[in-house]
């Protein structure tokens, strides 16, 4: 028996199964089940905080855009897709990005003044999609599924069209798509900061 050949036979197999492996990405089907109504509707995923990985935190000073109470935007990715963003630079079909708007509360502690969370504001939650499903859906669109939510309902997003409501304060991070990668230690793309365009 030719034992080069064995040896070659195998190391081809060993790649491939590699390369294999490396290709795949999350499977949109289970993230379409638990988080996705047939009719395009997004769900907050009930255990995120416990099953998801936390990537970064946004301090606003005035609340949302109209202002108001500050509030922690922390930053969560479904685990698969922190892995695959950080290989391929890109999220795969089916990576759900998850924002907890967090209301705050500020006191003086023995660390100097500091703000902590004091309660839920809502959540805005976004499903990469790259194969257009839901072109009929007001949600759905530029890439990914979009979605506000108020505390009291984790289930019913208050966006009915996220070209009016969701888009515009994702446009300077349009060439990281639609993103802003480089806020989230995580996903190690600090560099892409030089493509934020305010």
């Amino acid at each position: 028996m030719n034992h080069s050949l064995i040896a070659f036979t195998g190391a081809a197999c060993l790649v491939a199964l590699t390369v294999g492996v490396l290709a795949e990405s999350p499977s949109y089907s289970k993230t379409y089940e638990k988080y996705v109504q047939s009719d395009g509707t997004i769900m907050v995923p009930q255990d995120y905080r416990t099953k998801f990985t936390f990537i970064g935190t946004f301090s606003v000073a005035g609340g949302d855009q109209s202002g108001g109470q500050a509030q922690f935007h922390q930053v969560y990715l479904d685990p698969d897709s922190v892995e695959h963003y950080r290989r391929t630079r890109e999220f795969p079909d089916g990576a759900i990005l998850i924002k907890e708007l967090q209301k705050t509360r500020a006191t003086k502690m023995t660390t100097g003044h500091a703000s902590f969370w004091d309660d839920d504001a809502g959540w805005f939650v976004m499903i990469k999609d790259t194969k257009d499903r839901f072109k009929d859906s007001g949600l759905w669109g530029d890439g990914w599924g979009w979605a506000l939510f108020d505390a009291s309902d984790r289930t019913k997003p208050t966006t009915k069209n996220y070209k009016a409501e969701c888009i515009a304060c994702h446009v300077p991070s349009r060439k990281t798509d639609w993103v802003h990668v480089w806020a989230y230690p995580s996903l190690e793309a600090k560099d892409r900061f030089k493509d934020f365009n305010p």
